[in-house]
């Protein structure tokens, strides 16, 4: 589903993070410090789960709403809904639920 860090060309900084972030999203930031401090995403992962969340935008408003929406947020249910198992997803059982609805959109739209 998400493509391998082999398949990476660029480096992972802050200044490309932020080049990805701001192509994509036109929201608040929220606290993205996780982005630019974590080591397990390459850029082109990083890249792929923020066009993936970008597509699917319209289904995060609706289901958490807009006022409260940020990048830190939606990124946060990309990469729980694209990297890890269902059983290390973090949150309250509604996120859950949400991050388990995600993944079977992102999945259908690249099936």
């Amino acid at each position: 589903m998400i493509p391998d860090r082999s398949e990476n060309i660029y480096p992972r900084n802050e200044e490309n993070i932020r080049a990805i972030l701001d192509f994509y999203f036109q929201l608040p930031d929220g606290n993205i410090k996780f982005l630019f401090e974590q080591k397990k995403l390459a850029i082109n992962q990083i890249e792929f789960i923020a066009k993936q969340i970008s597509d699917n935008l319209d289904f995060i408003k609706n289901s958490v709403g807009s006022s409260g929406l940020t990048i830190e947020n939606a990124m946060k249910y990309g990469i729980d809904a694209m990297t890890e198992l269902e059983s290390n997803w973090e949150g309250s059982q509604p996120r859950k639920r949400i991050t388990g609805e995600l993944k079977k959109l992102i999945s259908q739209s690249n099936a």
